[in-house]
């Protein structure tokens, strides 16, 4: 009876040791790639970056996301990057509908344009693994014709998002009523179609060149 519990008690002493084994190692990578972050490191920035948005491109989407929203998450572009600041780039498309037996549009491009940039904003402050910046920047593009007919991506909304105000919003409030605690830009017209516009200059582009001239210089010195 006495060998049986003492090795019930050793089983158990190893798979909580087995357990604690694991945590302490996830624990200790965690803390390795945010010390990495910490420093700037560009190369681990675009890795934890590049992961997490290779994941997005093939995950579902959540059920309160539409399928036009979920699009815009998915085809991002990362413009540029640094242990500070993130601005990423992507598309919205009007959103059609079955209303009253007949297919009619129920959003507009910049209607899915806000509801991308927040959804954007809200998963890149709190849904990236060892990677917590302080502002986000989401430009959105769609598509325009010109006199001649063609096709052409233009800017339609740029979100300027930062933590400070982020985490005192109420995020199940409408995307257009949350792009008002950041610096936003669009343009509607009457009809509610957007507006092409002139897209802000990039606060932090000086930083990340820098940041981007510095990790150039350390790799050609490894």
């Amino acid at each position: 009876m006495n060998e049986g519990l003492t090795i019930a008690f050793l089983v158990i002493a190893v798979i909580f040791g087995g357990i604690g084994l694991v945590l302490f190692k996830e624990a200790r990578t965690h803390r390795f790639w945010r010390q990495l972050v910490a420093q700037n490191d560009m190369r681990a920035i675009q890795g934890i970056l590049d992961q997490e948005m290779e994941h997005w491109r093939t995950q579902r989407p959540p059920k309160d996301v539409s399928a036009a929203v979920w699009a815009g998450v998915q085809g991002l572009d990362l413009v540029s990057a640094s242990a500070k600041h993130v601005r990423v780039s992507t598309s919205a498309d009007p959103e059609f509908g079955n209303v009253g037996g007949r297919r009619e549009q129920t959003a507009s491009s910049l209607d899915t344009a806000y509801a991308t940039a927040l959804r954007l904003v809200e998963m890149i402050f709190y849904d990236i693994p060892n990677f917590r910046p302080n502002d986000v920047r989401v430009d959105v593009y769609t598509t325009f014709r010109n006199p001649e007919g063609v096709a052409e991506a233009l800017p339609i909304l740029c979100v300027e998002a930062d933590r400070s105000s982020a985490m005192s919003l109420d995020w199940n409030l409408p995307p257009d009523v949350l792009a008002q605690e950041f610096e936003t830009t669009a343009d509607r017209a009457p009809s509610g179609e957007p507006r092409p516009i002139e897209l802000p200059e990039d606060r932090f582009a000086d930083i990340v060149a820098e940041t981007t001239d510095a990790a150039a210089e350390e790799q050609r010195t490894d």
